[in-house]
């Protein structure tokens, strides 16, 4: 599963309600299984571009990678790892480490570069 793009249950913040909620949406599986968990990489539309981090979020257009079945410009965000239980893991999308290993393998480097800074800014305080 590891490389692979599923349609995954995973909770959110709803602004509107103000209330924490859930819905489906793409992730890529970059690790797993842990005690049933998995750890993935949000794979999202940003309706709000001022909310895009020019750092770590990679743009996925449709029309490049039309093997990943897509339907609008997507972010890989992968400053925003989280995990998610085998059972939130509903259908899988598209095998991106299969079918576009150049994109996937530069999303793995931006995943490293994130945590090293993480590790860096821990460490300096």
């Amino acid at each position: 599963m590891i490389g692979q793009i599923y349609s995954s249950v995973t909770p959110y913040y709803d602004v509107r309600t103000g209330r924490n909620s859930f819905k489906r949406r793409p992730v890529l599986i970059i690790s797993g299984p842990r005690n049933n968990d998995y750890t993935v990489l949000p794979v999202s539309t940003v309706s709000r571009k001022e909310n895009l981090d020019r750092d770590y979020d990679i743009e996925v257009e449709p029309s490049d990678y039309p093997k990943l079945n897509l339907n609008h410009t997507c972010y890989i965000r992968t400053h925003k790892q989280t995990t998610v239980h085998k059972a939130s893991l509903v259908r899988k999308i598209a095998d991106m480490k299969l079918e576009y290993e150049d994109l996937y393998l530069q999303i793995l480097e931006k995943c490293e570069e994130f945590h090293k800074s993480v590790i860096d800014n821990a460490l300096s305080i």
